[in-house]
This record gives C-alpha cells, sequence and structure tokens, in this order.
C-alpha cells in the first residue's frame, strides 16, 4: 500500500533517471523516503547522512537500499545478479538520501513550509487508502507504516517533508517553458525517416585487384619493422598454437526405459527374458574387439551412437585442453597415439578414446608472423586509400554512387530508419552515431557525403537515397507528447543543476556531512 501511496503523489514521479534499463525515482529511491529529524530510528545508531539538524542513520540507508533491490529484482528476473549490482545500489540509494536532505534543506531556507495538516488532508483523500466500502483503512495503513518506519509520527514527518520537497519543485519547474514550435521541432526529429546507401571499405575483404601482394606485405615489413615488432610482442598469443590431439571416440549412451519397451518389458526382465545389453555392457564388449586388433575407425561407424563421429570413424579432429570435460581430456592427453583408452565416463555416456596424433605447441616467431602483419598493415593501408579516393572524388563533385562504380565498389542500400540512440543503421555491421547524425543533415540537392566514417575495422561513406516526412496528422497527435517529455527534461536539467549547486554550498560550509566509510565498511 505504501508504493500506492507514493507511486501516486505527483512528487514522487517527478524525479526520473535511466540506469542499466530500468526508470530509478531520482530523489525519493524507489518508493522510499528517508525519515526526517526525529524519526524512530534506533538511538545511537551510525549516521550516514547528516545535514543540520536532519540525521538519515544507517537502518534507514538499508531500508531504502532494499526497496531499490526488491524493484531492481523484479523488473531483471532471473537475469538480477546481487553482487555486480551491489556498489550500484549503495550509490543510487545514497545519492537520493542525499539530493532528498539537501532539496528539504534548502526549501526550508527559502521559507517553504508544509504542515502536518497538509499531510493528513493528502492521506485523507487519497483513495489507494480506502476499503472497498470507501472508508479509510486504518488498521492496513497502521500496520504499513510501522513496518517500514517504526511510528506514525515518523510516517507523517517523512511525509511532511516530501511535501516541501514538492513544492520547491514546483517553484523550480515554474521556470521553464517549451513554446509549440519547439515541441512540433522535436516531434519532426523523432518521426523523420531516411534511407542511405553506403560503400564499407573493409581491410580483410578487399576487391581483388586492390588486394596488396607479397611484394607490397615486404615493403611494408621493411617500413615498419619497428612497429610490426611491437604489435607481434604485444599480441604473441596470437602465433601461438598450444599443445593438441587428433582424438577419436566411440560412444555409448545409456538406454532409455522406454527403448526396453516400458512396463512391459521390465516385468519380462524380472521373468528372466532377455534384456538388451547396457552401454557398459556394450562398451566392455567393443573393447575386448579392439584388444584382438579390430579397427578403431571401423567400430566407431558400425556401434558409436555418436550419429555425427561415426560416419568418419569417430574422429572429432584436433583437442585443446578445456575443449572436452576434465576426465576425457586428462585420459586423451596421456594416451599414446594408436592405443584406445579404457572405458571413461562422460556427461553423456561412456566413452572409448583412440589419439590418432599429437601435436606439441608451437609458436610463429616474428620472421613468419611479421609478414603475416604486414600484409594486415598493408590492405589497411590500401583500404585507407581508397576510402580517401572516394572521398576526394565526392567532394570535387562526383556521387557516392559514380565514385563507387568507377573504383569497383558497389553500394548497399539500407531501410528506412530513425534517429536511434543506440546509432542502429539496417546493413552495417555495428552501430554508429555519427552516421545517424549525419544521414540527417543530407538533402537530395547534396545527397553525398565526402567524410569517411571509421566503424569498427571498416570505412565507411554514405549517400541519401530518400527521406520520408511523416504525415501532419500522426505529427500533430505527437506534438503534445512532444512538448511534455521537452518539458520534463528541462525541468529535470535544471533541478539537477540547482540541487548541485546546493549540495556544493552545503559540503563547503561542512554543514553537509556524508559517511560513504559506513555504507562501504558494512
Amino acid at each position: 500500500m505504501l508504493d500506492q501511496i507514493r507511486q501516486r503523489q505527483r512528487w514522487l514521479t517527478a524525479f526520473f533517471i535511466f540506469a542499466i534499463g530500468i526508470v530509478f525515482v531520482f530523489f525519493l529511491g524507489l518508493g522510499g523516503s528517508a525519515p526526517g529529524p526525529g524519526s524512530s530510528s534506533t538511538a545511537g545508531e551510525a549516521v550516514v547522512v547528516a545535514l543540520d539538524d536532519a540525521q538519515i542513520q544507517l537502518s534507514d540507508f538499508l531500508r531504502i537500499r532494499a526497496q531499490q533491490e526488491d524493484r531492481i529484482k523484479a523488473s531483471l528476473g532471473e537475469q538480477y545478479d546481487a553482487s555486480s549490482l551491489s556498489a550500484f545500489l549503495d550509490s543510487q540509494a545514497l545519492n537520493s538520501i542525499v539530493n532528498k536532505v539537501v532539496l528539504s534543506q534548502s526549501a526550508l531556507e527559502l521559507g517553504l513550509v508544509a504542515s502536518l495538516q497538509e499531510v493528513k488532508d493528502l492521506l485523507r483523500h487519497d483513495p489507494n487508502l480506502r476499503d472497498a466500502d470507501g472508508r479509510f483503512d486504518q488498521e492496513n495503513f497502521d500496520a504499513n507504516v510501522k513496518w517500514n518506519y517504526g511510528s506514525q509520527a515518523a510516517f507523517l514527518e517523512s511525509m511532511q517533508r516530501d511535501l516541501l520537497q514538492q513544492k520547491l519543485y514546483e517553484l523550480l519547474a515554474g521556470q521553464t517553458h517549451i513554446g509549440d514550435a519547439e515541441a512540433l521541432s522535436a516531434a519532426k526529429y523523432k518521426t523523420q525517416e531516411v534511407r542511405i546507401a553506403f560503400v564499407a571499405i573493409d581491410a580483410k575483404m578487399l576487391p581483388e585487384a586492390q588486394q596488396p601482394g607479397d611484394e607490397a606485405a615486404k615493403r611494408y615489413l621493411e617500413s615498419n619493422r619497428e612497429a610490426l615488432q611491437a604489435e607481434y610482442d604485444a599480441s604473441s598469443s596470437r602465433f601461438s598454437t598450444p599443445e593438441q590431439v587428433m582424438m577419436r571416440h566411440i560412444l555409448f549412451t545409456p538406454t532409455p526405459v522406454e527403448d526396453l519397451g516400458g512396463a512391459d518389458a521390465l516385468s519380462e526382465i524380472d521373468s528372466g527374458a532377455a534384456a538388451p545389453p547396457s552401454n557398459r555392457m556394450r562398451a566392455e564388449l567393443t573393447l575386448a574387439r579392439l584388444d584382438k586388433g579390430e579397427s578403431f575407425a571401423d567400430l566407431a561407424g558400425e556401434l558409436s551412437d555418436d550419429q555425427v563421429s561415426k560416419a568418419d570413424g569417430g574422429k572429432l579432429g584436433l583437442i585443446s585442453r578445456g575443449d572436452v570435460t576434465a576426465n576425457l581430456e586428462e585420459v586423451a592427453f596421456a594416451l599414446e597415439p594408436g592405443t584406445p583408452s579404457e572405458i571413461v565416463e562422460g556427461q553423456d555416456g561412456l566413452h572409448i578414446i583412440q589419439i590418432d596424433e599429437k601435436v606439441p605447441a608451437s609458436v610463429l616467431d616474428f620472421a613468419e608472423a611479421g609478414l603475416t602483419l604486414a600484409a594486415e598493415g598493408a590492405a589497411k593501408e590500401v583500404a585507407s586509400r581508397l576510402a580517401t579516393e572516394l572521398s576526394e572524388a565526392v567532394a570535387g563533385g562526383q556521387s557516392l554512387e559514380d565514385a563507387a562504380r568507377g573504383a569497383g565498389f558497389t553500394l548497399e542500400r539500407t531501410s528506412f530508419f530513425t534517429r536511434r540512440r543506440d546509432g542502429f543503421v539496417p546493413g552495417l555491421r555495428l552501430p554508429s552515431l555519427e552516421i545517424v547524425a549525419t544521414a540527417f543533415t543530407l538533402t537530395s540537392e547534396a545527397p553525398s557525403s565526402k567524410q569517411v566514417f571509421e566503424v569498427g575495422n571498416q570505412h565507411v561513406l554514405i549517400q541519401l537515397l530518400d527521406r520520408q516526412e511523416p504525415e501532419p496528422e500522426a505529427l500533430e497527435a505527437m506534438v503534445e507528447s512532444a512538448k511534455q517529455s521537452l518539458e520534463a527534461q528541462q525541468q529535470n536539467t535544471l533541478l539537477q543543476a540547482w540541487v548541485d549547486n546546493r549540495r556544493e554550498e552545503f559540503e563547503s560550509q561542512q554543514r553537509l556531512q556524508i559517511n560513504s566509510a559506513l555504507i562501504a565498511d558494512r
């Protein structure tokens, strides 16, 4: 019920920020309100935040933090990870408490007043606090208040401070105004769509005619030996091959009861009828045939329950440490080539293993690896040069499409997209906020951009194909929503700056004390 009280109040929904995909109440946590002076917190308890007479104790902090954590758990479900979010929750709860105290004290100093009678009137007329018959539910109200605040007096005092904050918020928010023209512009900004063509030049996927050959790689090596040596030293693991084994296996999976004929078959077994052999019996019979010299590959093709590898004589290919379970790995790397193992238990059944070959660990020296790095470097130079040439052609008056065709590139075309905050562009491997922003500045008179965008390993140039404006009716319907959104953003920006300034003043006057160590050491 207290959540309903808090969520209903306008002052509670005024302060929102966006963090890790969850909306947080900026000043008051997530439905919790730090008590004011004289609350029922334990006397003598360590104080987390103090500003003049207002003292927020550790139990108050823990209550607000727990409320935030409950909301996050409900939002994230199974993805919630207490250890990874612990520091964030500490910081979020502490900041909401500090902001609340600073705002309340500032309201008092400006002469604002919120009487207990105002709070009582607010609660008395709240339909969420009434039972099915419309009467004030005093028993349920008292139980919730006592559980969360210790006493009704502490709750009312905390509500009084919250109402005081609302009055200050309304005073500050009244200084903001969004006009119709600004709201219309914002609505257009959100709903406009464009479609573009782009060339993405990747050093790893150059046109065949542009790929540098061996001689180009050697020249690059000689010109950049020192830098390539440093690159080799920094990424030597890239040129290291761990110890590996060429492995085969024959797998024997357990036979499910239903494959034995269900309950009827079990009754036959109990009566002495012959039962199908178990996977261990099958493995032992196979091991006996191997001991007699039969081919491992032939027996894998005949008997293995691994339907993928049996067609290739049980071959699993080269296996490094960590590729299979620990017990299989231990046996595999201890075997001599051509010698079958004993029966090994695995997660999916019983295995017999054989190693065809052992490949020792190796490291390519710089003499070999340097040429690989040089070839990559030479290709990057070519990609950069090609992108520059396209840019210069566009700057000289050509369209990107004509310039790309002349250089042997084909333009890729996107579907329509809007200004997305994540920078997503259809068809590109990685997002790019720069490309999204530039795409909406291009016009039909000047559709091609000469800018070369670095998107991961790609050099990207773009050209506008089409722009789609929203329908007037749809745009008109969005104007009021855009105005409300802009006003909220402007108000929160103003309030944040105001509170930050007051907080700095209180700290410089040594009136505001924040015991972060108490939270870290709890």
